[in-house]
């Protein structure tokens, strides 16, 4: 695994992705993003559902402080997007939490901040 720490952007998975989403921005690609349908929900698709989640958030006018300028302003200039998937985004964010690799990797050490990062999160998707 890259680098990686507790904030949504600190993940090179989810770094890679929210570029690739600055280049095509599109609710499709979050929802994509967001459908953690697997059983086994690897380290990589939960950052990248994670990331989607921000925009979500974003889109909602919760825009976390990190996010790309132009990420938030897309979200919230095509917030019905947003309101859709606020659901989606929810779940798959607790999903990640409480059954991913990811997961998995933060409870082998201090995994403290990074609930607190996602409690943040959800709390914003509410």
């Amino acid at each position: 695994m890259g680098a990686w720490g507790h904030q949504f952007d600190e993940n090179d998975d989810a770094a890679d992705w929210l570029a690739d989403f600055v280049d095509s921005p599109s609710w499709a690609n979050c929802q994509e993003a967001l459908q953690l349908t697997d059983v086994y929900i690897e380290a990589d698709t939960a950052s990248r559902a994670i990331a989607a989640a921000e925009v979500v958030a974003a889109g909602l006018g919760k825009p976390h402080p990190n996010l790309d300028a132009a990420i938030a302003q897309w979200a919230a200039q095509n917030s019905d997007g947003a309101r859709t998937l606020r659901q989606t985004a929810s779940a798959a964010v607790v999903k990640a939490e409480d059954e991913s690799e990811l997961q998995e990797l933060w409870e082998e050490g201090d995994s403290t901040d990074w609930h607190n990062t996602l409690d943040d999160l959800k709390s914003r998707l509410t």
